[in-house]
């Protein structure tokens, strides 16, 4: 017991140490977008030139850090023409850049975004782990591999598998695999 209890938390600390790490680099990577007044006034230009940067190779697939850079400073220009906008989160520079349309901030627009849904697709990996243990605490040990999958992702899918109607579901089968056999 002693030592199940020792792996246990070994794995515990080494997954909490792989949490914190990739923690780190989403703060380094985003952590500057959340002070807005700091972005939008800031007079270290170089130091967030290369945060732009290394966000950009780290989505060089969606965004390009230096033509983000740019538009930032755009969209200061524009922000000084409009006293009455009072930006404060990450939200409401989000709101103000698409009121404008989807081309005159593109690499911004989408720095947001992916920004604004990290956290809630971590929160979904977490909820799946959550359901997953609720499912196995359930029907202990004694479920196969395949069937467990199957009640994870009927438990996560939750909403799908409550507008199926099981009863047409059964008779569909039932009919199609319905074997005749004349006595």
């Amino acid at each position: 017991m002693l030592r199940l209890m020792k792996s246990m938390i070994d794995k515990i600390q080494t997954e909490m140490g792989d949490k914190f790490i990739s923690l780190k680099k989403l703060n380094y990577s985003f952590g500057f977008l959340l002070d807005i007044k700091e972005l939008m006034s800031t007079t270290n230009e170089n130091s967030l030139k290369q945060r732009f940067v290394f966000m950009g190779s780290s989505y060089d697939t969606d965004l390009d850090g230096l033509e983000m850079f740019s538009e930032i400073i755009y969209c200061r220009m524009l922000l000084k023409t409009r006293a009455d906008v009072k930006l404060s989160t990450p939200e409401d520079l989000l709101c103000f850049i698409v009121q404008y349309g989807d081309d005159v901030f593109p690499n911004l627009r989408v720095g947001l975004q992916i920004f604004l849904t990290v956290a809630t697709s971590i929160a979904s990996c977490e909820r799946s782990f959550s359901k997953l243990k609720l499912i196995l605490s359930y029907l202990r040990s004694s479920t196969g591999q395949e069937r467990l999958s199957a009640l994870a992702f009927l438990s996560v899918e939750r909403e799908v598998t409550d507008s199926i109607k099981f009863e047409e579901l059964i008779d569909k089968f039932a009919a199609a695999k319905a074997r005749r056999i004349s006595l």
